[in-house]
């Protein structure tokens, strides 16, 4: 009897603690919980309040919003382990037994962040910016502590590390006024050239949006007779400029009885950004 007793003692005691413990495992998941959602609602009232002066940069934004959420959340995940039982002693112990691969998660960790105060320094860009990075083109979404966000054409959110940003060439395009659109395509009816040149040098002229003397010229080459458009475009028009020439292109062609063999390439101020055959 004594020793059920003794076993039923035990029982208990050991329900108590998985209790306990577990009340308090509870306690520091919503502690973390609630930090995090606080720190989210906080920096997106403060970053609309700092958007309003124009002498903040977005970027700058971006970038501090970013590192003061980092802060408080590992803050926020120490206080939720301390919480929850743990001792600072015990989780260093479990860092050291897996140092190896903590030190190489921190070495990029750190790499990336030393790599965004660089960027942030040298502001080579700014949130809505068109860049082309590592051969992904698209408008600044986002600069965080460990990467930078950008929207392609197709509305694709590229994310990139912030070390590879200061490892290779950036292409800021918004910060040229104007860029050079190229346009090359092959044509069937070279004896209608001269015409298609006129009318396409007329057509240029006359758009708003070109600030510079356009040139048309032709190639012989195998592949056919190609036919080169060059022009001079502000940088805000130069997408809408791109799809509403090519279709008036079409359209000139389709009245002249001709018919576009291929597309040679098509380059925005010497960014290669088709090339078919």
């Amino acid at each position: 009897m004594g020793s059920f007793d003794d076993l039923y003692g035990q029982l208990l005691s050991f329900l108590n603690n998985i209790m306990t413990r577990g009340f308090y495992v509870l306690l520091a998941i919503l502690f973390f919980i609630l930090v995090q959602r606080i720190t989210v609602a906080l920096i997106k009232s403060s970053k609309v309040k700092l958007q309003a002066h124009p002498s903040i940069s977005g970027i700058t934004i971006s970038f501090w919003l970013s590192f003061f959420y980092y802060v408080v959340v590992i803050i926020a995940f120490l206080g939720a382990l301390r919480i929850a039982g743990m001792s600072y002693t015990s989780i260093l112990a479990g860092v050291s037994i897996t140092g190896l691969v903590v030190g190489l998660a921190t070495q990029n960790i750190l790499a990336n962040l030393f790599a965004g105060m660089m960027i942030l320094a040298q502001k080579p860009f700014d949130i809505g910016d068109w860049v082309t990075i590592n051969n992904f083109s698209g408008s600044v979404k986002a600069i965080n502590v460990l990467t930078t966000n950008i929207e392609t054409l197709e509305r694709t959110e590229i994310t990139i590390p912030n070390k590879l940003l200061v490892e290779g060439p950036i292409i800021n395009n918004t910060r040229s006024a104007n860029r050079l659109w190229n346009f090359s395509f092959y044509i069937d009816c070279p004896q209608k050239y001269l015409i298609i040149k006129e009318k396409l040098l007329q057509m240029l002229r006359e758009d708003k949006r070109v600030v510079e003397e356009p040139t048309v010229f032709v190639e012989l080459s195998q592949s056919g007779v190609k036919v080169t458009v060059r022009a001079a475009v502000k940088t805000s028009d130069i997408v809408s400029f791109g799809f509403s020439m090519q279709e008036s292109i079409l359209s000139l062609l389709n009245e002249e009885g001709c018919h576009p063999l291929s597309v040679a390439e098509i380059r925005l101020g010497g960014e290669n950004i088709e090339h078919k055959h």
